[in-house]
């Protein structure tokens, strides 16, 4: 039996939470590696337990994950009744009161299947923003038999590009519930270490088009990347490299088909056989590499977007970008491939060939940005301009200022300076002089007040929360931090209403502070250890 690891048992507390009492469609954002497939199964067994008749349908956008998923929940017990619908996996069941199922092959097929209670949706940053979709078509066709219809999001990365955070009150997925970080789980063991190197070959990429999206134009990149000698002199460099720390199982991203065959020639000089493999590819021949690779006959892959998702083989020790991208979402779903723990690697090498590293910074750093907003023109409403349309009163964006307001996004993609950290993961502490420190009162609903201690650090501001009144291991945490600064005899009767009485508490916080470590989490930074000048311990 499988017992939930600690950041699961939360995620699956805060989502029964969620769906018990709110309204919204929530998001889990858990990091590749770290279990999403059978956090689902765990999160339907829980609820089936508790209504019998409960029906629901788990979408995915490859067989490889309607397969992945629709196992964890038989393995947990195989007497549930599982239904698959998917064509890739030859199945089409129609009967079930669970149904995993292929959008590809089920968007149509809405109305011939009885109502579903709840739908959810795995690497749910596909569904588009805007118009209808294959998603939104089948969730919405289902809404109209069931307008209490449920929807729930599985991801790694919670953005998509051009539209920034998936999750808004105007998008299908309202906020996000529940998530873990990549740096918390590597620390706890539950993920692999990993390391990187950026090779000494970097493609030239200025004169590289770019889409409406904001990435690169496929056909321009190709030219700039696949070329002979830049394959070559990348492919030398990564195997001096893979050969001297002796890397057995290793997966390069590549732009296009023509750029994954000369890699892939390239390899076979260095003795290495390396299918390629393409959407294009025939699904047998696909599996066959696929499990070949898992298995270690063959000690490389080279892909085009194939193996970004749904591809869980834990033997990777090695990634190999040759793929540029201006794409946080797709950087991360490449680097990710290499997060599963297995007992043949004590971490997984990240060779860059690609500048991704120096364009979007260390992983568990990625930072989606703000939704951008729109005023609506006609009855006033704000709404997210992901859409394009006012939810309220349905008045249009104009097309003429949706691409001005595209164009000023590429001219800033262009232009915005590169990430200064290359490693692959941001997790060391930075060292700032405190200036000033504010208390205030932290309310949050369901829960006790909290002190919130705001440290002035020139122009930036760093937060921390003290839980005095939590209970549990957050209150002794709090009553720790009381006690290095003012003796543990004040700290065992110490409120936040006793602290916050003290006009002058935020003076004397400071008088003992000399500087503080920060550590980046996405967009914001976590107080991680503080220079206390004095201490005064009993």
């Amino acid at each position: 039996m499988i017992i939930p690891r600690p950041y699961q048992s939360e995620a699956l507390a805060s989502l029964d939470d969620h769906i018990r009492t709110k309204e919204t469609h929530p998001c889990v954002v858990i990091p590749t590696g770290g279990g999403k497939s059978i956090l689902i199964a765990w999160a339907i067994q829980s609820w089936k337990q508790e209504y019998p008749a409960l029906r629901v349908c788990i979408l995915a956008h490859r067989k490889e994950l309607v397969a992945q998923n629709s196992q964890e929940l038989i393995d947990l017990d195989p007497d549930y009744d599982v239904g698959v619908y998917s064509a890739g996996l030859n199945r089409k069941d129609m009967d079930n009161s669970i149904t995993y199922a292929s959008i590809d092959s089920i968007f149509k097929k809405w109305g011939s299947f009885p109502a579903f209670d709840l739908i959810i949706i795995d690497e749910c940053q596909h569904i588009p923003p805007k118009g209808e979709g294959k998603y939104r078509a089948f969730i919405q066709g289902c809404m109209s038999i069931n307008p209490n219809l449920k929807l729930i999001g599985f991801t790694a990365t919670p953005y998509r590009m051009g539209m920034g955070n998936i999750c808004h009150k105007d998008h299908i997925l309202n906020e996000i519930c529940y998530e873990a970080n990549v740096s918390d789980l590597i620390r706890d063991g539950f993920l692999c270490k990993l390391r990187s190197k950026v090779g000494d070959v970097q493609p030239k990429l200025d004169l590289v088009k770019k889409n409406s999206s904001g990435d690169y134009v496929l056909k321009s990149l190709a030219a700039a990347v696949d070329q002979r000698d830049i394959v070559s002199k990348a492919i030398h460099s990564a195997m001096k490299i893979i050969i001297a720390e002796t890397r057995k199982s290793i997966v390069f991203f590549c732009v296009d088909q023509a750029h994954c065959e000369r890699v892939s020639v390239e390899l076979r000089k260095y003795g290495i056989d390396a299918p390629v493999v393409t959407a294009k590819t025939k699904h047998h021949d696909r599996d066959r590499y696929a499990e070949g690779f898992k298995n270690g006959r063959y000690k490389a892959l080279c892909n085009i977007n194939v193996y970004t998702e749904g591809f869980n083989a834990k033997r990777v020790d090695c990634i190999v970008l040759l793929r540029p991208t201006l794409s946080k979402g797709l950087f991360v779903q490449m680097v990710g491939r290499g997060l599963r723990l297995h007992p043949n690697k004590t971490d997984c090498l990240v060779l860059d060939y690609a500048g991704c590293i120096s364009k979007h910074g260390p992983i568990d750093c990625i930072d989606a940005g703000e939704t951008k907003l729109k005023g609506c023109e006609e009855c006033g409403d704000i709404f997210s301009l992901a859409i394009r349309k006012c939810p309220n009163c349905g008045w249009e964006i104009p097309k003429k200022e949706v691409e001005r307001v595209e164009a000023e996004e590429r001219e800033k993609k262009m232009h915005e300076a590169k990430a200064a950290e290359l490693a692959i993961l941001g997790k060391t502490p930075d060292l700032v002089v405190v200036d000033e420190v504010d208390v205030y009162r932290h309310k949050k609903a369901g829960s006790p007040d909290s002190l919130r201690v705001e440290y002035r650090c020139g122009l930036s501001v760093f937060r921390e929360w003290i839980c005095l009144d939590h209970g549990g291991g957050a209150e002794m945490k709090a009553r720790r931090w009381w006690a290095e600064r003012f003796g543990s005899k004040e700290s065992i009767a110490m409120t936040v209403d006793g602290a916050l009485y003290d006009m002058f508490v935020g003076d004397k916080i400071k008088s003992v502070t000399k500087s503080i470590f920060v550590v980046r989490n996405g967009k914001h930074y976590n107080v991680v250890g503080h220079n206390i000048i004095e201490s005064q311990m009993d």
